[in-house]
C-alpha cells in the first residue's frame, strides 16, 4: 500500500452551479487553507442530485487533468447523513466524494484503486449538516495536499464495502446487452453505460444492430455523425469513450423519448426476443 502522492491542484466537480456562493465559498476555504494549489473547476453544471450524471463527468475528465490532482466531487443528496465520504488513490491522482455511487464508474476502470474512509476525521469544529463541501470536502483535500497520507487517516475498503450502483456497468444476458442513459449532451446524443472496449468489438459481429427497448429501432453503426442520414438513428463510439445513440444535427434523445438513467436494450437485429 503506497501513500497518496502531494497534490498541488484541486478539481472541483458539483450539482451547486454558479447562480449561488456555495462554489465561491468552497474555493474561498481551499485558497485560504493552500494558497499555493491551482484551483480548476471540472463543472458545476451537474443537475441537482444526479449522481449518476456526476460520475459520468469524472469518469470522462479526470486523465485531462494532471497528475497529482486532488478532485473533490460533491453530488451529493444524501449530506447530513451516515453515509460515508471516501478518499481514493488511483491514477496518481486523488479523489474524494460521498459514498453514493459518484466513484462508481472511476472505481470500475480502476482495479488497482484503493479506497479509503475518512469520514472520521476531524477537519472542522463545528461543520454545517447541510454543507458538507465547504466544511468537510475542502477541509479534507487540504488535509491532504500538506502530506497527510490517507493510509494513516481512514480505513482501507473492500469494493464491496463501496456503493456500487446497478447503473455502473451494462449486462449481458447472452443475447442482448442491457444498458443504462449515462448522459444527454447538448445536442441530444444518448451516452450509454456501455464502454467503447469491448462492447464496440462485439456489436460489429452483429450484422445489424437494433434498439428493443424502450422501444424497437434499427440502429446504423457508422463512425461519425456526417454518415447518417437525415432522421436516421446510429450507434457509434463517442468522444467520451462509451456507446452513444445519435442523429445527425437532430436530437436523439428528443426522437425517441430517451432520458437519464432510462434502460436500452441492444440486440442483433434478428428478430430475437430479448429476455
Amino acid at each position: 500500500m503506497r501513500n497518496l502522492m502531494t497534490p498541488v491542484t484541486f478539481a472541483l466537480l458539483t450539482d451547486f452551479s454558479l447562480n449561488d456562493q456555495y462554489v465561491g465559498q468552497m474555493k474561498g476555504v481551499l485558497a485560504s487553507l493552500c494558497p499555493d494549489a491551482r484551483i480548476l473547476d471540472l463543472s458545476h453544471d451537474v443537475p441537482p442530485f444526479s449522481v449518476v450524471q456526476g460520475a459520468f463527468f469524472l469518469q470522462t475528465s479526470w486523465s485531462f487533468f494532471p497528475r497529482g490532482t486532488c478532485f473533490i466531487c460533491v453530488v451529493d443528496p444524501g449530506v447530513g447523513s451516515s453515509r460515508k465520504i471516501l478518499a481514493a488513490n488511483c491514477h496518481d491522482r486523488i479523489f474524494l466524494a460521498p459514498d453514493n455511487g459518484l466513484l462508481s464508474l472511476l472505481l470500475a476502470e480502476s482495479p488497482q484503486a484503493e479506497v479509503y474512509d475518512v469520514s472520521s476525521l476531524d477537519v472542522a469544529d463545528k461543520p454545517s449538516h447541510t454543507f458538507h463541501g465547504r466544511d468537510l470536502f475542502a477541509p479534507l483535500a487540504v488535509r491532504i495536499a500538506q502530506g497527510g497520507a490517507v493510509s494513516e487517516l481512514g480505513a482501507l475498503l473492500s469494493p464491496e464495502d463501496v456503493v456500487n450502483p446497478a447503473w455502473s456497468a451494462p449486462k449481458w444476458d447472452g443475447l442482448c446487452l442491457i444498458t443504462s442513459v449515462l448522459h444527454v449532451d447538448a445536442f441530444g446524443n444518448v451516452i450509454l453505460n456501455a464502454p467503447e472496449t469491448p462492447w464496440l468489438e462485439r456489436i460489429h459481429g452483429w450484422t445489424s444492430v437494433e434498439m428493443r427497448a424502450p422501444q424497437s429501432k434499427p440502429l446504423s453503426v457508422v463512425k461519425s455523425y456526417h454518415e447518417l442520414a437525415p432522421g436516421q438513428v446510429g450507434l457509434l463510439a463517442g468522444s467520451q469513450g462509451y456507446l452513444e445513440v445519435a442523429m445527425n444535427m437532430a436530437s436523439a434523445a428528443q426522437t425517441l423519448g430517451l432520458d437519464i438513467s432510462q434502460d436500452v436494450l441492444l440486440g442483433p437485429g434478428s428478430g430475437d426476443i430479448c429476455l
